[in-house]
């Protein structure tokens, strides 16, 4: 693998600059059309609408407070400037999902040393017709943007040491704070993924520390006095880093510092709320959980991913150098992602993103290597892998290629509301869409209708999402004790019949979610007459 990379370093005449970049255009071109087309057309998941209504409480009243349950601030001031300028609707409140979808591709160009053009390619490529990467852009959560800041940190810290000696350093640092300040401002997995790197930058300085040490054998302290000085110079511009990170940081939690808060009571409420969550096994699962849902739909990025990790570690021997210690950081982030999303009880499927990041950078790498487009890098496979081999590999590339890209197609426009599907948790039916129609077709104007919702369980969602319009609508956990209302929507076990007049109301019924049946009572002076 290094010695595709060094000829990636001196140019090859098989792809230049401008092919790469329209190829790398393409993919993004490619990548866009797959997360905006029919945007708007799955009917809102719980947590979407849940989102929204934070969103659209702190657009009207400038009102937030941070709830570790529904994660950080982040999305929800981004996506109030969406609304503000574009309007509220499904579509709308998908589209900051969608930029940093894209945004995540992007950042790829910037990891060109280290993965060489075709490592690039190979792997914008995965993750652009990823189907989980696709769906969960479309999604309106705070994954995708954790999924470009993970990247973006380490694209900006490679950078930031591949220029250490030059001025050209500083955008790079300033673009990981940047990154690990938004990604703590959106969700708490962020700390999971700084402990990941930190834990990874520590062993590194040891190993640094101690290598010199060893090889020119100075005392210990002696050692310890020369890296000292070596990392004295970059000191300043570190904490003036770690300080920007933490402006942000506050900016967002005191929602433009309106609301007094300080660093360790986010970082204390972030933890003590998810390690409760790990502990009662909130949405538990097996270790192995994420691991069919990797196998239907991302099978060449862990197949290839997981042939780019052995790769590595076979050839660690004869590759050195900086892009070698890129990939054993690769092989480690993919490794301990994998890992700890297995281990921690709060098993969902949006997480899996995470564990598909760094194994699309390994599937990219290998890929880039065994099938260059660059004559050159081409030879260099060759010497790796027979003719026989790569005939083999590249049946099955394009055998589960086709799978993933079907499972894509599938996944997102098709069965993105079928509750079957692994890749889908608590979606909400399609019946709303026609419950939707039903209310419409009432007399008078939205704002007219009084509407009651009943839950006992206060499980409502989306439908406050779909009931905006309805101004005199009403959400509680049990029957009102008055009937002053012209409809009213309760759970399907409940015999409303016994307090409403059968002669005076209809009843209608439809599903909110898979296991939750819903009836809507309405009076019969609401349907229009021919």
């Amino acid at each position: 693998m290094q010695k595709m990379l060094d000829y990636e370093n001196k140019g090859s005449p098989g792809l230049s600059d401008k092919k790469y970049g329209l190829l790398g255009l393409l993919i993004i071109f490619f990548g866009i059309a797959l997360r905006l087309f029919e945007l708007g057309e799955r009917v809102f998941h719980h947590d979407e609408s849940v989102h929204a209504s934070f969103t659209l409480k702190l657009l009207k009243s400038g009102e937030y407070s941070y709830d570790p349950a529904y994660h950080g601030p982040f999305l929800f001031h981004s996506t109030a400037a969406v609304f503000d300028f574009l309007g509220t609707n499904d579509i709308t409140a998908r589209l900051i999902p969608v930029f940093f979808g894209i945004a995540t591709l992007l950042v790829l160009f910037l990891l060109k040393k280290e993965l060489g053009k075709n490592g690039v390619l190979w792997s914008m490529f995965l993750l652009a017709f990823s189907p989980s990467m696709v769906y969960f852009s479309r999604f309106f959560r705070n994954d995708m943007i954790i999924v470009f800041c993970t990247l973006a940190a380490v694209a900006g810290a490679f950078r930031y040491l591949d220029n250490i000696h030059s001025l050209k350093r500083y955008p790079y640092i300033i673009l990981t704070a940047l990154s690990l300040a938004i990604a703590v401002s959106s969700k708490e997995n962020a700390y999971i993924i700084i402990a990941i790197f930190g834990a990874y930058a520590g062993m590194g300085l040891l190993y640094w520390i101690y290598s010199d040490w060893k090889r020119e054998k100075l005392g210990l302290k002696k050692t310890l006095l020369r890296k000292t000085s070596t990392i004295l110079p970059y000191i300043p511009e570190i904490i003036l880093s770690g300080a920007l990170s933490i402006f942000i940081i506050l900016f967002f939690y005191s929602s433009v510092f309106r609301y007094d808060v300080s660093l360790f009571s986010i970082v204390e409420r972030a933890f003590s709320h998810w390690m409760e969550m790990h502990r009662t096994e909130r949405i538990g699962g097996p270790f192995y959980y994420y691991i069919p849902i990797l196998l239907i739909y991302e099978i060449p990025v862990i197949l290839f991913g997981t042939a780019g990790f052995l790769h590595i570690l076979r050839n660690k021997g004869r590759n050195k150098g900086q892009n070698y210690s890129f990939f054993l950081f690769l092989c480690y982030w993919a490794l301990t992602s994998l890992l700890l999303y297995s281990y921690l009880q709060e098993k969902v499927p949006w997480l899996v993103v995470h564990i598909v990041l760094p194994f699309g950078l390994l599937a990219g790498a290998f890929l880039g290597e065994v099938f260059s487009l660059n004559t050159e890098d081409r030879q260099a496979g060759q010497e790796n892998y027979s003719s026989k081999t790569r005939t083999l590999l590249a049946g099955i590339l394009l055998l589960t290629l086709v799978v993933s890209i079907g499972q894509c197609i599938s996944v997102n426009y098709f069965r993105s509301m079928e509750d079957k599907e692994l890749m889908i948790h608590t979606q909400a039916s399609p019946d709303i869409r026609e419950l939707m129609e039903k209310l419409g077709e009432f007399k008078g104007s939205p704002e007219a209708l009084r509407i009651y919702v009943v839950d006992p369980n206060n499980l409502y969602w989306p439908l406050p999402w779909y009931l905006l319009e309805y101004e005199r609508a009403s959400y509680s956990s049990k029957p009102p004790a008055s009937e002053k209302y012209d409809a009213i929507i309760v759970p399907a076990s409940y015999e409303m019949y016994r307090e409403l007049p059968k002669e005076e109301y209809s009843f209608y019924n439809f599903t909110l979610r898979p296991g939750r049946d819903f009836t809507l009572y309405y009076n019969n002076k609401l349907e229009k007459t021919g």
